[in-house]
């Protein structure tokens, strides 16, 4: 999906007129043609990759004001 902001909006806007009352009603929406992606890296790789980044995130904090 390319336009994610613009399908975010549009379900905020579904949900506050009533075209939708649940997330599950939502499963359908958007899935012509669409790919899953399916990781290539082990669990482990993936678990330390992803702490690195946390940790720069932390790091990260307090830059701006």
């Amino acid at each position: 999906m390319r336009e994610t902001t613009a399908l975010g909006a549009a379900i905020a806007a579904g949900f506050a007129v009533g075209v939708w009352e649940t997330y599950d009603e939502l499963k359908t929406i958007n899935t012509t043609g669409k790919t899953e992606f399916t990781p290539k890296i082990r669990p482990e790789e993936r678990d330390r990759m992803f702490g690195k980044w946390s940790k720069a995130v932390e790091m990260c904090r307090g830059w701006a004001d």
